[in-house]
């Protein structure tokens, strides 16, 4: 059951950043800092944040954050992202800039 799920929450994190990665810098930049949506993914309740932010370094911070939550208010899941500069170029995030979403 834990792989299914961890496939479940790498699919949609993976569908959520290509949708992302497909916008322009412009539409990026103008991102609410947070959104969350609750999904029906193959029977498992899940949920799905987009974050949105700027680094010390002027580049805008995307981070997809999906999961299922847990007993006692725990959860499992996982996140990735990009950061993204004003002319459009785009780069992994560290671990260091993703780790407030793991």
């Amino acid at each position: 059951m834990r792989h299914a799920l961890a496939d479940q929450v790498a699919g949609v994190i993976r569908e959520r950043l290509a949708a992302l990665t497909a916008k322009s810098f412009h539409e990026l930049a103008a991102l609410p800092s947070s959104s969350s949506e609750e999904l029906l993914r193959d029977g498992a309740r899940m949920f799905v944040s987009i974050w949105h932010d700027v680094l010390e370094s002027g580049e805008h911070r995307i981070a997809v954050q999906a999961g299922k939550r847990g007993w006692l208010a725990s959860w499992r899941g996982g996140a990735d992202g990009f950061a993204v500069n004003a002319e459009n170029e785009r780069r992994a995030l560290t671990d260091e800039e993703l780790s407030p979403f793991t």
